[in-house]
């Protein structure tokens, strides 16, 4: 009897699973279109989250009707960000409205931040694995192809698909120099380490945790 009711209850449980695993995806994307509705700035109608997304800076962000956002997107939007509508795009976009700064008190960089803002205008489609840099203005009607990432301004109706990398520009050389010179490096995050440098910290660690040890 006792058998009979576990094997029952495995049968439940697996039948409640397989339905989760099934529809979780609708749930999920029904959910988060509610909640980014409450906490981004301003979200139009037919707005779309299919899947599991990340979004901060919320109140930075303007989404307008008919966007649909793929699966795994991870968008930054502290700096600002408008969306047009009719824009669609697919799974495991990239988006950064800010980044650290290069050219602060750290190396490689400190814990400030340069924020531009990221615009996307209306009819855009953006494919599979887009990155888009802070400080991008996609026109109307253009297509972006998958693996691009893409910075600066995109024209209109404009079709681009990923190419090796360019130059932007160079780091400032003296600034670089003086900031390498005073062994001033960014730790986690940007945070500056102590002027001894990394190799210094992780050697008083050491000897630290073997005091401890001993002890």
């Amino acid at each position: 009897m006792a058998l009979r009711k576990f094997h029952r209850l495995r049968l439940m449980i697996g039948k409640i699973l397989f339905f989760i695993d099934n529809n979780y995806k609708a749930f999920l994307s029904y959910f988060l279109s509610h909640y980014y509705k409450e906490k981004v700035n301003k979200v139009g109608q037919g707005v779309r989250f299919n899947g599991k997304s990340k979004l901060t800076g919320m109140n930075h962000i303007e989404i307008e009707d008919n966007v649909h956002i793929g699966d795994n997107a991870f968008i930054r939007g502290e700096g600002g960000l408008f969306i047009g509508e009719n824009t669609h795009i697919a799974r495991n976009l990239v988006l950064y409205t800010h980044s650290h700064n290069y050219e602060g008190e750290a190396l490689p960089y400190d814990n400030s931040f340069r924020f531009r803002d990221v615009i996307i205008e209306k009819n855009v489609w953006i494919g599979i694995n887009v990155t888009i840099a802070p400080g991008t203005h996609i026109k109307e009607g253009a297509i972006i192809g998958a693996g691009s990432v893409v910075h600066g301004v995109i024209e209109k109706m404009g079709i681009y698909g990923a190419s090796g990398p360019n130059l932007l520009r160079q780091r400032d050389q003296e600034h670089y120099e003086k900031l390498d010179r005073e062994r001033r490096y960014g730790g986690m995050n940007g945070v500056p380490l102590p002027a001894k440098g990394i190799g210094e910290v992780q050697r008083v660690s050491n000897v630290s945790k073997s005091s401890k040890e001993e002890g």
